[in-house]
């Protein structure tokens, strides 16, 4: 049996040297020659594989076993000396295992340490990039950045100062994303008034032009529902509803009685949807 476990450790089989070792070992748990052999290729593995789980659990076996044969084999002065010795092995296989995972924890660590802050200066830079952009489109893809940044970031990670830095981006991206939403809207609020006033302006012209055709009722209908009441009351400035209360005046005050009702008519209809009127 204890040549079948050097054939399988030879041949680098682990699984079925361990197997076999294990059976052989339980089996005999005081004979020496056994127990030497399977300890020593506990300590081989614990002492070179990559993973230190894998360490850490054949390290673990090697001590279980070392006590196991010591509480079961006839002991002599010589043994006793060979028992320091592996125990100081193991001892030494532990601190090693320890020292790596410290190693190899602190490298994470910095390594993190780098990522974050990598992240946290493309934040600062959207920072900036976000008080300049200028319209919905850059204004969205921004947003975007920050929130696919912001996801990546190993917040349970962050050092206090890191903390600092990326509680101070938090803040300032917040308000600059206010500060420009209304910018932005604003801005659409100027191009919708700018057509609100060009299609006043036009119904103004076309009733003008010829007030006669808008006696006919479809026609007055199309002059209203596309142009004076296709726009939303609450998105008008002071200065637009001033101009639409003084064209729609003028248009009421030429129409007959008929036609001041059903002008009153799509004015109400109209007003009740925002954006324009569903009628048009």
């Amino acid at each position: 049996m204890l040549s079948l476990f050097e054939e399988y450790k030879n041949s680098g089989k682990i699984e079925e040297a361990l197997l076999v070792g294990r059976n052989l070992f339980n089996r005999n748990p005081g004979d020496e020659k056994i127990f030497s052999a399977y300890f020593s290729y506990l300590c081989t593995l614990a002492e070179t594989l990559p993973s230190f789980a894998d360490r850490s659990s054949f390290a673990e076996q090697a001590n279980v076993a070392l006590a196991f044969y010591s509480e079961n084999a006839a002991l002599t002065s010589e043994s006793i000396k060979t028992f320091f010795a592996q125990r100081q092995r193991i001892n030494a296989i532990f601190d090693e295992i320890e020292k790596k995972n410290l190693e190899s924890n602190e490298k994470k660590r910095r390594e993190i340490e780098s990522f974050n802050t990598d992240r946290l200066k493309e934040l600062y830079a959207l920072k900036d990039a976000l008080q300049k952009v200028d319209t919905q489109k850059e204004f969205d893809d921004i947003l975007a950045q920050i929130g696919n940044l912001d996801s990546k970031i190993d917040k349970d990670a962050l050092t206090d100062e890191q903390s600092s830095v990326y509680g101070s981006l938090t803040k300032d991206h917040t308000e600059f994303i206010s500060m420009k939403m209304r910018q932005l809207e604003y801005k659409k609020n100027i191009a919708y008034n700018r057509q609100a006033v060009d299609e006043f302006a036009l119904a103004f012209k076309q009733f003008n032009k010829n007030e006669k055709q808008y006696k006919d009722k479809t026609q007055l209908f199309h002059l209203a529902s596309t142009k004076l009441f296709a726009f939303d009351a609450s998105r008008l400035f002071n200065e637009t509803l001033i101009y639409f209360n003084h064209v729609y005046s003028y248009i009421f005050s030429k129409l007959d009685d008929d036609g001041k009702l059903a002008l009153t008519r799509y004015s109400v209809e109209c007003e009740r949807n925002r954006g324009g009127c569903n009628l048009c």
